[in-house]
């Protein structure tokens, strides 16, 4: 394995996922394994899984003494000099589970965040896909009495000879490639039932039958004097389609023992149907607003859109060849882009305007010309709790092509949608970050909602950004790109700016909605106590909210944390029940009466009295949703309070659940974190108020101004989108900070050049790039000397020169999950001169106490 990585590091650039013109004669493959090494491992091909072992196919190899699923990235004619190959132990699938786009996607993603080409292509599949070697094959009477000739008779004679075997086990027996397509066929004649593996079991799959081939009178003849097998075969006769076990015994009173008997004299073929799983707690309950008439300024943003498809074709990746995949992933010398520097202009928009401006219906209009031209859709959003409103729009406007995928599905209905999607039975995916990786065929539009977003940021490895890898795919499959956003990251602006986004903007608000009026409050005149961490309802705001109440109007309140205070304090001692793990304050759940680290999960019970001086002084700090959602119920306890944060969310019903609520009319007030700030549609809702405006201000991040400007601007636009004229209240101890006024006075263009101007003068993005880099260990002692003696590498390389480095330093959270944290932070304008940089000094090998983030959002 060894010889295998040597010089891995220094070939990335010029790696390429390539394939042989003879892919039946390969002996060799690329194997991508979900393990942190840096590149794919070379296997030999068996004589029975030549020709099977094609690239993106899943095959079970021995990596050291374990038997890892990995997926074929690529054939060779000969393995790498130097490196001895162990053969691979069985091919998974009859046909590739990923397509040659997202090979060429994982390629390019492994090469631009330095992520572990298996990490990423494990990404891109649904966990627990079932094995097609699982399935079992067995003889059917009609199949154990056939004469046959050729690769058929290979195949009957290993059903005789060993009864019933698995797929992967006929396979190897046979070594025919072409083995699935003649299983099919030997299935549709009778010959023989294909069982599905034990993970079949359940609701999912139903056991069904239908007529073999043959007439009516032929199959009816074979019956015999059975009543019930006659009444089967002219009820399936007069249906035209196979039927479930139930359904026949419904219809006709059959029993299981008659439908076995009629299967094995062929005249049904038994197989498990798929039921397909409804997906109706995943979507609001209702019905959406029907298509409203488009005005001017929508209008020419559908046409633009459209236009863009019209003249779209597939643009390959730089170095991509005639005989194979081929990806060189040159990604070129754009700034401020993430993943997505030089790409193809005309082909991305950027669709900004104000909340409520009709975005979404202009997105959807220019989706079904896609659909209208044979073309897939991707609809993307950066977090579950958005999806249910949206989904059930899409549904009602494309119907039962429409999929969804995030990971708040089952692994049944993830599943099940995935396949719907990679069968072509849906043309329309709708879901959150990793929906990205659906395998949409010839992708027409690609949409990312909500852009700016750092939702959209993977936190694990591979550290991904959602909408750059989007960009990327677009160009790749020769679709338009779409990002939309009210408030576009300066990243989206700047690439505006450099002609690498088309701008589109929407001025106006749908029908008579207008821009809520702003009411700023400033806390630090506020008569009473201002305890630290205290979140204060105001007498203004208490006016506004009785007023609202009186009306009959609906509220939104944002509190950015959840649980009932962040801090248990001991008012006798000082004890504040720090982790164990992390060293920080552990937030007290009232609800659940748990003491919840909301970075490790370490939980316990919350006492009663000090353990540490067993005093009765035990005191909340601050204040979460819970705490919120107490004190306003015990200043308005009439109004009926729905609380949505990732703790309700988690729930049954889910956040679909509590917006139901709200949307009928069953809740007057949502009380939430960010997730009740963007995308939510109500029409009712004429009071959004921010408790604590500076939240986000005093957070150790470069991008902390950003997106306090965001998450006010976003909740201010769920108030006032029908007749009903809206306010938003911001409560801050800043009222004159740039940002809370910017948001207060709808100013966009002023937040903009303010926050430009602090970002060219201290080099940060859009104007440079940057690589975060974080050693953890065990040991404090042990984690500093690791970043000490990484800094002086990269320090003393020659692709050093020019490059901003900030630290070594403790981590912002310096001690998380039991590990001492020590980060370096580089900075350049030349994204490709910085990770190779990188790339050049990062030590050989698995190393995952080291994270690398590419293009960084989190620098805590």
């Amino acid at each position: 394995m060894a010889a295998q990585l040597a010089g891995h590091r220094e070939e990335r650039s010029d790696e390429a996922i390539s394939m042989p013109n003879d892919a039946a004669g390969a002996r060799w493959c690329e194997v991508a394994v979900p393990v942190p090494l840096p590149g794919a491992l070379t296997y030999e091909v068996p004589p029975p899984w030549q020709g099977a072992a094609v690239p993106g196919t899943r095959v079970l190899v021995p990596v050291g003494r374990r038997r890892l699923v990995g997926v074929v990235v690529g054939l060779l004619d000969a393995p790498p000099e130097g490196v001895e190959t162990r053969p691979l132990v069985e091919v998974l699938d009859p046909e590739p589970v990923l397509t040659a786009e997202l090979l060429e996607l994982a390629a390019f993603t492994s090469d631009y965040y330095l992520a572990p080409i298996g990490e990423v292509v494990r990404t891109m599949l649904p966990p627990d896909l079932e094995p097609w070697g699982a399935q079992r094959v067995r003889l059917t009477d009609r199949g154990a009495l056939a004469a046959a000739t050729g690769d058929e008779a290979l195949v009957l004679a290993a059903l005789r000879d060993h009864g019933r075997l698995r797929v992967a086990e006929l396979q190897e027996r046979t070594g025919l490639a072409a083995l699935p397509a003649l299983l099919e066929r030997l299935r549709a004649q009778g010959k023989v039932v294909v069982e599905g593996g034990d993970r079949h079991a359940g609701a999912r799959y139903k056991p069904a039958v239908e007529l073999a081939a043959g007439s009516v009178d032929e199959l009816t003849a074979r019956v015999g004097r059975s009543q019930q097998g006659r009444a089967v075969v002219a009820h399936l006769a007069a249906l035209g389609r196979p039927a479930t076990v139930e359904e026949l015994h419904d219809a006709t009173g059959s029993s299981p023992a008659v439908l076995r008997r009629l299967v094995k004299v062929g005249v049904l073929r038994s197989f498990l149907e798929v039921q397909r799983l409804s997906l109706d707690g995943h979507l609001l309950s209702g019905t959406s607003s029907p298509p409203v008439r488009l005005r001017a300024d929508q209008e020419e943003a559908v046409d633009r859109i459209v236009d863009a498809m019209r003249r779209s074709f597939p643009l390959p990746l730089e170095g991509q060849g005639a005989g194979g995949i081929g990806v060189k992933r040159n990604l070129g010398e754009g700034v401020g882009w993430g993943a997505a520097a030089g790409f193809a202009r005309g082909g991305a928009f950027l669709l900004a305007g104000m909340t409520g401006s009709g975005k979404t219906e202009v997105y959807l209009r220019a989706a079904r010309a896609a659909l209208d031209a044979g073309r897939g859709v991707l609809l993307l959003l950066p977090e579950i709790a958005l999806v249910p409103a949206l989904a059930r729009a899409v549904r009602e406007r494309f119907g039962e092509q429409v999929a969804v995928l995030h990971s708040g599905l089952s692994g049944p209905e993830r599943q099940q949608e995935w396949q719907r999607v990679r069968g072509g039975a849906a043309r329309v995916v709708l879901g959150a970050r990793s929906a990205l990786f659906a395998p949409i065929a010839d992708l027409g539009l690609l949409v990312v909602d909500e852009e700016q977003d750092p939702s959209y940021k993977q936190d694990s490895v591979p550290r991904y950004h959602g909408r750059d890898l989007a960009l990327v795919r677009a160009r790749s499959a020769g679709a338009v790109a779409v990002l939309v956003s009210a408030t576009p990251s300066l990243e989206s602006r700047h690439n505006v700016e450099t002609g690498k986004l088309v701008p589109l903007a929407l001025t106006q608000r749908v029908g008579q909605g207008e821009l809520p009026e702003g009411i700023l409050v400033d806390l630090r005149q506020e008569p009473g106590s201002k305890r630290p961490g205290e979140v204060l309802f105001s007498l203004r705001l208490r006016e506004e909210i009785a007023r609202a109440l009186d009306a009959g109007e609906q509220i939104v309140l944002l509190r950015n944390r959840r649980g009932y205070a962040p801090i248990l304090l001991c008012r006798a001692c000082g004890e504040d029940f720090r982790c164990d793990d992390c060293g920080l304050p552990r937030t007290y759940h009232r609800r659940a009466n748990r003491l919840l680290c909301h970075y490790c999960g370490q939980s316990s019970s919350a006492p009663a009295f000090c353990p540490v001086c067993d005093a009765a002084a035990l005191e909340p700090v601050g204040a979460g949703t819970e705490r919120v959602e107490e004190r306003f119920s015990e200043l308005f306890p009439e109004a009926k309070v729905a609380v949505l944060d990732r703790d309700t969310a988690r729930r049954p019903g889910g956040a679909a659940a509590i917006l139901d609520r709200l949307a009928h009319g069953d809740a007057q007030v949502l009380i939430g974190t960010q997730m009740v700030s963007k995308g939510h549609h109500f029409p009712r809702i004429a009071l959004a108020a921010v408790l604590a405006a500076d939240a986000y201000l005093s957070f150790p991040d470069f991008r902390a101004v950003e997106r306090t400007y965001t998450l006010l601007t976003q909740l201010a636009g769920r108030a006032g989108r029908g007749e009903r004229a809206g306010r938003v209240v911001i409560q801050t101890f800043h009222p004159d900070h740039y940002a809370i006024q910017a948001a207060l006075q709808h100013d966009d263009k002023r937040f903009a050049a303010e926050e430009m101007r602090f970002r060219r003068v201290f080099h940060y993005p859009p104007f440079t790039r940057m690589v975060h880099l974080l050693v953890r260990d065990k040991k404090r002692e042990r984690g500093w000397a690791r970043i000490q003696e990484l800094a002086e590498r990269i320090s003393e390389h020659p692709l050093a020169a020019g490059v901003r480095m900030s630290g070594p330093a403790p981590a912002p959270l310096e001690r998380l999950r039991n590990q001492w944290r020590f980060q370096l932070l580089l900075r350049e304008t030349s994204g490709v001169k910085l990770r190779r940089l990188v790339g050049a000094v990062l030590p050989e090998g698995a190393d995952r106490d080291l994270m690398v983030d590419v293009d960084p959002y989190d620098l805590l």
